[in-house]
């Protein structure tokens, strides 16, 4: 295909996701030239910006639009554009700026109607796909675990404390999606349900309060060859992996989530940046660690740190990597093999 001759910069472009600000790309030249050199493989865009409390890249359906059209007219390969639409509090596109209110999950599991969820799913798929919006950082299939969970839980994130029932709702809202063309990203693998900690924040260590049972939905949408992508969250537990968080652990991506459960798709991390990653490793570090995970595509959302030097030192510290033998080409070829063979159906 066309895109097995792109250099290898291109190639490790391809596995990154980045946030930028602005309504339109008219003063974002750091970003309009890295993607007509095919150097960025996906944005991801935010209501607010959270260092200057402003309006960050969604203002207006109209707007949103035009924004949308300009990134992918800029890039010579496909875009993965992505959002965080789940409904209820996290909902980028909402009534403020002109879009349309949803219920969470939680809301649309009790009320334990499955024409309802798929009213409602078939509504936000078709709302992203009019905005030009390929990938949604949705559904939550973590569990309720931890009634104090203030991440997920108290904002009522979660479908139930079922992960049966959770499945089956998550399996909607991917079907859903799919018809539209947009990739559902199920997350936060192995489950932020139990935490006490905020990732966000802080050091998240669920050794003692995770339950393996957070990790049935994603056994059942993988068994039911449904779950196309998944997000993985920076969730410590020391009796699965006593040195890293799973974002970072090649034993919770490769071994439990591709071996184990028969997972092909794509793996996210969530936002490298958050401070439970950052106060914890150095950027070298999180992309090194990263990559040996298995991840095929490295989130900095640029929202807690902002920087418009990421993605040349992200693919300056992963070509290292590669001088250095620490990495292999294959690991990156593998990645870019499955993202473009996405890119390819969806956009």
């Amino acid at each position: 295909m066309w895109h097995k001759d792109l250099g290898i910069e291109q190639k490790i472009g391809q596995m990154l996701m980045i946030g930028f600000r602005g309504l339109t790309l008219e003063n974002s030249h750091w970003l309009v030239e890295l993607l007509r050199k095919g150097l960025i493989g996906g944005v991801i865009l935010f209501e607010k910006d959270l260092q200057t409390q402003g309006t960050r890249n969604i203002e207006s359906p109209e707007q949103l639009r035009k924004l949308t059209e300009q990134l992918k007219s800029q890039a010579p390969f496909p875009l993965f554009i992505a959002v965080d639409q789940e409904g209820g509090k996290v909902s980028r596109l909402n009534s403020k700026n002109g879009f349309v209110d949803f219920p969470s999950h939680f809301d649309i599991a009790n009320k334990e109607d499955e024409s309802f969820a798929n009213e409602i799913f078939t509504k936000i798929a078709e709302v992203l796909y009019n905005s030009g919006i390929n990938v949604n950082f949705a559904p939550v299939v973590d569990l309720i675990i931890n009634p104090n969970n203030s991440v997920v839980v108290q904002n009522n994130r979660c479908f139930s404390s079922d992960p049966f029932l959770t499945a089956k709702f998550a399996k909607i809202f991917i079907s859903k999606h799919n018809d539209h063309k947009i990739l559902a990203v199920a997350k936060h693998f192995p489950g932020h349900g139990s935490s006490y900690q905020d990732s966000h924040s802080q050091w998240t260590d669920v050794s003692n309060t995770w339950k393996s049972i957070e990790l049935k939905p994603y056994e059942i949408l993988s068994e039911e060859k449904i779950l196309k992508a998944v997000m993985v969250g920076h969730i410590f537990n020391k009796h699965y992996d006593p040195n890293f968080p799973a974002s970072l652990s090649h034993l919770w991506i490769e071994q439990i989530l591709r071996r184990q459960y028969g997972f092909n798709g794509l793996v996210f991390t969530d936002d490298l940046q958050m401070k439970s990653i950052s106060d914890n490793f150095t950027f070298e570090e999180t992309v090194e660690l990263s990559l040996l995970a298995g991840n095929d595509i490295l989130l900095f959302a640029n929202q807690i740190d902002f920087s418009e030097d990421i993605p040349q030192k992200f693919i300056k510290t992963t070509v290292k990597l590669l001088e250095n033998n620490k990495i292999s080409l294959e690991r990156i070829n593998k990645s870019f093999e499955r993202i473009m063979n996405f890119k390819t159906d969806l956009c």
